[in-house]
Parts: C-alpha cells; sequence; structure tokens
C-alpha cells in the first residue's frame, strides 16, 4: 500500500549551480557532470565507475567537499502524496414486479429538515520537513602566512557575533637576538579589529568580502648591528580583505590594511659591548600597515546539537 521511489541525484540543477558559482577547478567539474555517465560498466555488466565517484576523487575531494557543504543542502527533497478512494454505491437491480409506479412519497412538511447525509471526512496530514541548514562555524584561528615567512609568527582569533559581524584579535611576534653580533629582531603586537561582511553566499558567512576598523600597539627594539631603535608605537586605521574556501573547514583570506600611526623611540648605539643612548625622536606615519595572507582553520560549529547536525 506504500510506495517509495527515489528519483536519484538532481543532476541538472547541480550542474546550473556549478556554474553560477566561484567554485575551485570549476572546468573540470562541468567536464565531468557534461561528458560522464551516471554508472560506467565493463563488459561483464558490472559497474567500475561513475560520474559520482570522479566527482569525488577530483582534486583530493576538495571541489566535491566544498558542493558537499554549500550546494546539495540546496538539492535535497522529498515529496509525499496521499490518495483517498472512495468507492463507488452498489449498483440496485430493479425487478420486473418493481417496475410498477410507486404512488408519490408525502413532501417534507416546512417546518421538517431534512439531515443531509454526512460523509467521512478525509483528512490529509502532510509531513512537515524541517529545512536543511548548512554548517556554520562561530570561530575561527588564523596565521598570516606573510608574516611568518619573515619570522614573526602570528596568530589570530574571529568570533562571529551576528549574521554580518565579527571580532578579530591579532597577535604578532619577532624575539630573535644576537648580542655578539649586536643583531636584534625584536616586534610584538597586539590589535583588535571590529568587522563588516558583505557579498556572501547563502550558506557561506564566512567567504567573501569585509570591511574593518583596527587599532593597535607595537613594542619594538631593532638593531642592525651599527645603531639600534627601541620604542613603542600605536595605530589606527580601516581593512579590506577576502576571503575564500579551500576546504570543508579551511579558507584563505587576503587582506590590507591603511591608517596612521604615531611612535616615540629611542636611539643607541652599540660601542664596546655597551648600548649607548643617544637621542629620542617621534614619527607620525600615513600609509599600508597591514598586509595578510593568511590560512584560516574554521570551527565550532553553530547547529550542532545532540545527534548531530541537523
Amino acid at each position: 500500500m506504500i510506495c517509495i521511489h527515489g528519483e536519484g541525484i538532481a543532476w541538472d540543477m547541480l550542474r546550473q549551480m556549478v556554474a553560477a558559482s566561484d567554485i575551485l577547478y570549476k572546468e573540470e567539474v562541468l567536464h565531468i557532470l557534461d561528458h560522464t555517465p551516471v554508472w560506467v560498466f565493463d563488459k561483464a555488466g558490472r559497474v567500475v565507475d561513475g560520474r559520482k565517484k570522479q566527482l569525488m576523487d577530483l582534486r583530493g575531494g576538495m571541489p566535491y567537499t566544498y558542493m558537499l557543504e554549500n550546494f546539495f543542502p540546496e538539492l535535497r527533497s522529498s515529496l509525499s502524496v496521499a490518495c483517498y478512494r472512495k468507492p463507488e454505491p452498489p449498483v440496485k437491480v430493479i425487478s420486473q414486479k418493481e417496475t410498477k409506479v410507486k404512488e408519490p412519497e408525502p413532501a417534507l412538511q416546512p417546518d421538517s429538515v431534512a439531515e443531509p447525509a454526512s460523509e467521512p471526512a478525509t483528512v490529509r496530514k502532510e509531513a512537515t520537513v524541517q529545512p536543511h541548514r548548512p554548517t556554520v562555524q562561530r570561530l575561527a584561528v588564523k596565521t598570516n602566512l606573510l608574516y611568518d615567512a619573515i619570522l614573526m609568527p602570528s596568530l589570530e582569533v574571529e568570533y562571529r557575533i551576528a549574521d554580518r559581524w565579527t571580532v578579530n584579535l591579532e597577535g604578532d611576534m619577532a624575539w630573535w637576538n644576537n648580542d655578539g653580533k649586536h643583531k636584534c629582531y625584536q616586534v610584538a603586537t597586539i590589535s583588535p579589529e571590529g568587522r563588516w561582511w558583505f557579498g556572501q553566499k547563502q550558506g557561506s558567512p564566512w567567504h567573501g568580502h569585509y570591511l574593518g576598523v583596527f587599532g593597535g600597539f607595537t613594542w619594538y627594539d631593532l638593531e642592525n648591528g651599527k645603531e639600534g631603535y627601541q620604542g613603542e608605537a600605536e595605530m589606527v586605521g580601516v581593512s579590506y580583505g577576502y576571503m575564500f574556501p579551500i576546504g570543508r573547514r579551511l579558507s584563505l583570506e587576503a587582506g590590507i590594511g591603511l591608517g596612521y600611526m604615531h611612535s616615540k623611540y629611542e636611539e643607541y648605539l652599540p660601542i664596546d659591548g655597551h648600548y649607548v643612548y643617544q637621542q629620542t625622536n617621534r614619527m607620525n606615519y600615513f600609509g599600508p600597515l597591514k598586509l595578510k595572507f593568511a590560512l584560516v582553520w574554521r570551527l565550532w560549529d553553530t547547529d550542532k546539537k545532540k545527534g548531530g547536525a541537523r
């Protein structure tokens, strides 16, 4: 009495979504969707390959993981149809004896009300299907690969407080010193930032553009073997950046920050194993203050409940 029929994967809709997206390796995904059969059989009629398998194997599964997170939830659907069948009343066979004309039945009096025959009501109960919500991470941990490359390790933590608003805290530190050669490379920076995101796709709040306002404080001691500078600096400015996915939980972020920095520092000279104070200076600077190309790791799913993601 119950029939279940699976329609399979909505390949046409998937191709439209891929073609309209900025997914990595887009042309290779479209080539598989357009030229690979759903199932590939050998001469014995056994399944040896197929469209889904090639998508899962493409580029280590990166495009498939992205589609699984961003496209597949919108392609999942089901339909329930309940049919009610009302039987016809039985056909009464009239014999020849009953074909005689019967006397008309008396008409109903005005005060008589005929109760209509009530038919059983058919109640159709539709199942309520909760829409699938893509997994959204609340927290992101990052490191600036450009600062790491110049031996100034960096660590950032960004927290999403609303759909389009995040707060970011960045810390960088390089603490290298060689007294024998009078070379010193010591820099420590802490910088909080508020960001507003735009240009995002539905279900991908981390992937898009952002504008930010930041401040910060820096301590530094720089010496090149001949002269040294030791001081502090305060900065404030605005930033712009863009984040894009490279995996299920990994992204890359590129950005730049412009603003104003004020610094007070002391000049010194390394003489006979001592550091001799020379003078105190101040510096005011307008221009680029940050340059970023960061690796981002997103974690802490917001829609995880007991039993898994809903």
